[in-house]
């Protein structure tokens, strides 16, 4: 009866560190895409200046490194 209650309880054990680990991915995938929203709404509120090339300009940057 002693090894049943044993193992019941490392089970139990490990039912909550996989559910700590999953809950910690959930939260930070609500964080990311709370994060992608905030970025589109800025990237929505502010307009691109005419004649703007992104790859040139990381082209630049990159060989300025």
């Amino acid at each position: 009866m002693a090894r049943v209650t044993r193992d019941y309880d490392k089970l139990s054990l490990v039912e909550k560190r996989i559910g700590y680990l999953v809950g910690a991915r959930l939260r930070n995938k609500d964080k990311i895409s709370l994060a992608l929203e905030k970025q589109d709404e800025i990237r929505k509120s502010h307009p691109v200046p005419a004649g703007w090339n992104s790859v040139s300009v990381i082209r630049q940057w990159r060989e300025a490194q």
